[in-house]
């Protein structure tokens, strides 16, 4: 999809990065012809995984350079430009997904003494995987596993090859806590061709995340993996070890991409959008990992991801390199490739050794004087917004903010699939209506123009003001991604107006089960606040209220939505809900929240999702009422909501 894949059978990870000239000389060297990079049938290195009795440690060695790594652990970068970057932070390799990349990756990680950690995509789609009873028979799959093989003949020799990684997350819409029998025979059958085909490098296949059915079913249906990839991020990437150890996996694993916590399991605002940590919330989580992994005897790698640039429900999430134009370029402090200030961090990680010239970090910002306790905040409509972010820079240089905007389009595409950029606003700038960007420490956002009940994204990049540089500047930045809302609290001749007076003068009287959280004495907001959750509607969130949650009692609508679909829904229809609510233990506020995201008008946000099950007896007939919807209702939730849950 996109420009980027133009010519190629595109692969979700697939960024476009810069890459630094290669010599002719040694394309020449390489084989190199006018249609593809051929290297010659000559086996001079094998790359093992190998086990130290003495240490208990695993370590990856080379036949003829020894131990690779620190000490047979790879430090790698998830992603394939920017070599000369990632060599001089300390980088030993960089990771592809698939192998339409490799005739132009290999030659300039040869040129800069990097391995690549080689990428075999297989497919996704659940159709592919439904088959299994005869392996040979189906065609597409034959053609599949050529291609496989048919990419591995072409580059088993190149000195640059690390190892080779059959499949990427290819569970995901199949069950990503189980896959499923055909997926892992499928798996084998084309980890079985490839070791065929280049018995001279490790071969293992990369999971979204660890969960014990599909390491089982990996240990049953795929013997030949011989070491564990794992897409991990934040918190999670630190129990991967932990629990592997803990299910007796015994081959070694290796992170293939961590970073900060995934927008999956990121907080998510009362408004719906996701809340991003700040790049100075990010270090500690890119920190961690680098450091357990390499303190893990059975880690054998770990990569960041992702080394470049790629839009995924926001401009900043995961990116170490910022390509944004529109924020980088033609502004007043221009940054273009600008390095995120995880990548200092991840330099000292690598290689032991603090950067002299330190990026600048965010410890907060302000809107209206107020510190906001998250990345989010709601503003009415108004001429000036105050705001203000705080920053220091390590060294004590001066600093310069950019500021920009964007309306919250949040794509549905799950597994890293392409995502469009959202354009940048105007008409928000004091300084200059028509700009797309300000510049300052401290700002005034004007939102008289944004739309009441609309979302928003702000960000703000920090960054060394040239000014102070005394020659380069290093291109590096701090980076902050808010969510904000435009508020309303209704008035007199607004469409809400008249649907919370019904609400307090004659709904919560004749029908109170419908009006869960607020009594006859709430107050006008209050109402509004369930009538936005409920919807649909005209009413947008009021101003005031954040907060405001109510977890279903006994008598409610929602009690006995909730009721039915935790006594009677799961068991009947399980595929139609999240794996978390098949746990043991499945709490009632997470399954009103579950009811909450996919229907409007049933049930308003729970409070304290994870706390106990409130006290009831076995459902009875006043909570009866409506049971039907939520069968219509869960039967309606398709298999991509399911994923992104």
């Amino acid at each position: 999809p996109g420009p980027l894949c133009t010519g190629l059978p595109c692969e979700p990870r697939f960024v476009q990065m810069t890459r630094p000239a290669v010599s002719l000389a040694l394309l020449v060297g390489l084989g190199w012809t006018a249609n593809k990079l051929v290297y010659a049938d000559v086996v001079t290195e094998r790359v093992s995984l190998e086990f130290a009795e003495g240490s208990g440690t695993w370590r990856v060695t080379s036949s003829t350079k020894g131990t690779l790594g620190a000490d047979g652990t790879i430090r790698g970068a998830g992603g394939q430009g920017y070599i000369e970057t990632a060599r001089n932070s300390g980088a030993d390799a960089l990771r592809t997904w698939g192998a339409e990349v490799l005739d132009k990756v290999l030659p300039d990680a040869e040129a800069n003494g990097l391995r690549v950690s080689a990428g075999l995509w297989m497919p996704h789609s659940a159709k592919f995987y439904k088959e299994c009873s005869d392996l040979t028979k189906d065609a597409f799959w034959r053609s599949e596993i050529d291609r496989y093989v048919t990419a591995v003949r072409q580059f088993k020799n190149s000195s640059a090859i690390l190892w080779w990684t059959v499949g990427n997350e290819q569970e995901l819409e199949v069950d990503v806590s189980a896959g499923n029998e055909c997926v892992w025979k499928r798996l084998e059958q084309a980890i079985q061709a490839v070791k065929a085909e280049d018995p001279n490098h490790p071969i293992g296949t990369v999971l979204a995340g660890v969960a014990e059915p599909k390491v089982r079913a990996i240990e049953k249906y795929s013997p030949s993996v011989e070491f564990l990839g794992v897409n991990s991020y934040g918190d999670d990437a630190l129990e991967v070890g932990p629990k592997l150890r803990k299910w007796n996996w015994t081959k070694p694993f290796a992170i293939m991409e961590f970073g900060p916590s995934g927008h999956w399991a990121s907080p998510v605002t009362e408004f719906g959008s996701y809340i991003e940590e700040s790049s100075t919330q990010k270090v500690p989580r890119y920190n961690a990992t680098c450091y357990s992994c390499a303190e893990d005897g059975q880690c054998i790698g770990s990569f960041a991801f992702v080394w470049g640039w790629k839009w995924e429900k926001t401009g900043t999430w995961y990116n170490m390199f910022n390509e944004w134009k529109d924020v980088t370029e033609n502004v007043t402090v221009e940054c273009p490739n600008c390095e995120s200030e995880v990548m200092a961090t991840l330099e000292k990680c690598w290689t032991g050794k603090a950067r002299a010239d330190l990026p600048p970090s965010i410890h907060g910002v302000e809107v209206e004087g107020e510190v906001l306790p998250d990345m989010s905040f709601t503003v009415p409509k108004k001429d000036a917004v105050t705001l203000e972010v705080n920053a220091t820079h390590p060294l004590g240089k001066e600093m310069v903010a950019i500021w920009a905007a964007t309306e919250e389009i949040v794509s549905e595409a799950i597994g890293g699939a392409f995502e469009a950029t959202n354009p940048l606003l105007t008409g928000l700038w004091e300084k200059d209506p028509k700009a797309t960007t300000t510049a300052g420490l401290s700002v005034s956002l004007n939102t008289s123009d944004l739309t009441p009940g609309s979302m928003y994204r702000l960000y703000v990049f920090v960054r060394q003001d040239p000014a102070s540089c005394k020659g380069t500047c290093h291109h590096q930045e701090a980076v902050a991604s808010l969510a904000f809302y435009i508020c309303h609290t209704t008035q007199p001749g607004d469409a809400c107006y008249g649907q919370v007076a019904y609400a307090m003068q004659t709904g919560i009287h004749a029908h109170p089960q419908t009006y869960p959280g607020v009594t006859a004495k709430s107050s006008l907001e209050e109402f509004q606040v369930v009538l936005s959750q409920k919807g649909p509607g005209f009413c947008p969130l009021p101003c005031g209220i954040r907060d405001w949650c109510a977890t279903s009692v006994p008598g409610e609508e929602c009690y006995g939505h909730v009721r039915w679909a935790m006594e009677y829904g799961l068991k009947q229809n399980p595929e139609l809900y999240p794996w978390y609510l098949q746990k043991d233990g499945a709490t009632f506020e997470a399954f009103q929240k579950f009811v909450y995201d996919k229907r409007n008008g049933i049930c308003p946000k729970p409070c304290a999702e994870g706390s106990k099950l409130p006290s009831y007896s076995p459902l009875s007939a006043s909570d009866k009422v409506g049971v039907s919807l939520p069968l219509g209702l869960l039967l309606g939730v398709s298999a991509v909501l399911r994923l992104m849950l």
